[in-house]
């Protein structure tokens, strides 16, 4: 008989174990990273996963510009087949960014915590290149609202450019636009743009962006 309660209790207790575990696995699974969906005017539809931990202060600006509907209307303006597509100018105007600079969140400028790579499907941002010297740190503070998507994996801007997200669904549709006939600026000859993005944030705090002044003479 005692024994017969001894497995009882134990078989409880084991039983409370495994649910106490269940719960807090799914606590784990709600905490869910904010995505983005961004939708062309072609109707092809990504879902990107961001990743705040990762580069937290470009996320908070690109979650920024998507919510308050910067983008939307915004062109694909510059197409490298088998390597990316690049978009995020303003909608009609002739200024190339949002007006203001965001630290660049990458190794090479002194941010370890980013060890995202450029694979294919990472979302990363964009930033103005010294041509003559691409490795020049006086502009690895520049990024503003131009990003880009990589086709490949893009070994050679591992370390330098601030990756902050990646596409989860909608990249096979995606690659199509990669492959779009350019002009000598690779820019599409056919129009294509952001149709909308917007930032699910789920249980993630968006912040306001620290940004950097851009330079009056800019």
């Amino acid at each position: 008989m005692k024994r017969s309660i001894v497995i009882r209790s134990v078989a409880l207790l084991l039983m409370c174990v495994m649910v106490v575990g269940m719960l807090t696995g799914c606590v784990t699974m709600g905490e869910r990273k904010p995505l983005a969906t961004i939708v062309f005017s072609n109707g092809t539809e990504v879902t990107a996963r961001l990743y705040p931990n990762k580069a937290p202060n470009t996320v908070n600006n690109f979650i920024s510009l998507a919510n308050s509907g910067f983008y939307d209307g915004s062109p694909v303006h510059r197409i490298v087949e088998y390597s990316l597509v690049q978009m995020g100018k303003p909608a009609d105007s002739e200024e190339v960014d949002a007006g203001y600079y965001i630290e660049g969140e990458f190794p090479n400028n002194g941010y370890v915590k980013n060890d995202m790579l450029h694979t294919k499907g990472v979302l990363s941002m964009a930033r103005t290149v010294d041509v003559g010297n691409k490795n020049s740190k006086d502009y690895y503070d520049t990024a503003s609202s131009q990003f880009f998507i990589c086709v490949d994996n893009e070994v050679t801007l591992d370390g330098d450019y601030a990756a902050f997200g990646k596409i989860i669904y909608g990249y096979d549709e995606f690659e199509k636009i990669s492959k779009m006939d350019v002009d000598a600026n690779q820019a599409p000859r056919d129009e294509i743009y952001i149709e909308s993005i917007r930032v699910e944030l789920y249980d993630y705090k968006a912040k306001d962006p620290k940004t950097i002044e851009k330079p009056a003479a800019e």
